[in-house]
């Protein structure tokens, strides 16, 4: 649902817009030339590529959706809405705790290639939820690793490869916990946060920037 909202327009049309004539990264050069597509070569890309790209290939639309798709997707960002807000309100939560990322820092400039661990954060945008993030860990040697075997068959995919890339010589890099609470309890999720601070007293150097 983020990706049909976020690409709605079509072929990055309001990302090109802002940059007022600047050339567009690098980095951005491959998210470009996948959303200007043909539509038609769309599924044929989507069947020779490993699911979680093939779903988004398959998700965005060269030329953006149609005004009668989009109300179609903000009725669904509706619904979600108001699920979670019944959902927390059932169950008398004061805040969701969760990873920030399921990955510790990326290396400058594979943002790109790692958007699924950007998963976690999509929510709070969707349901416009005050959210913050808390360091509480590092890496430990042990666990600079990303093996395969304990993946799911249908997620051994490129993803996967540039995540254990990142994972590797990560000993030392800060993980964190993300605080997301209802709407208009900014001050409980700032709250939260600074409980936790004082609880798990973080405060190890991230050693592997100094690398």
């Amino acid at each position: 649902l983020y990706v049909q909202l976020g690409s709605a327009e079509g072929n990055m049309r309001g990302f090109i817009e802002g940059l007022e004539g600047e050339d567009l990264s690098a980095m951005y050069t491959s998210l470009k030339q996948a959303a200007d597509l043909p539509n038609f070569l769309r599924p044929l890309i989507a069947a020779f590529i490993d699911e979680r790209r093939g779903g988004l290939v398959k998700t965005v639309r060269s030329g953006g959706i149609s005004v009668y798709e989009y109300w179609q997707r903000l009725a669904d960002l509706s619904v979600l809405r108001k699920s979670w807000a019944k959902m927390v309100e059932a169950n008398d939560y004061v805040a969701i705790l969760h990873p920030s990322l399921p990955l510790p820092a990326l290396f400058c400039g594979t943002s790109k290639d790692l958007t699924a661990a950007c998963s976690y954060t999509l929510l709070a945008n969707l349901l416009l939820w005050p959210e913050g993030t808390v360091p509480v860990t590092t890496i430990r040697k042990e666990e600079q690793c990303y093996p395969f075997e304990e993946i799911p068959a249908n997620q051994r995919d490129e993803f996967a490869r540039n995540a254990q890339m990142t994972m590797a010589e990560s000993e030392g890099l800060p993980m964190g916990i993300s605080v997301l609470c209802p709407p208009y309890r900014d001050e409980v999720c700032l709250c939260i946060m600074k409980k936790i601070e004082s609880l798990v007293e973080f405060s190890a150097k991230p050693s592997a920037y100094m690398k």
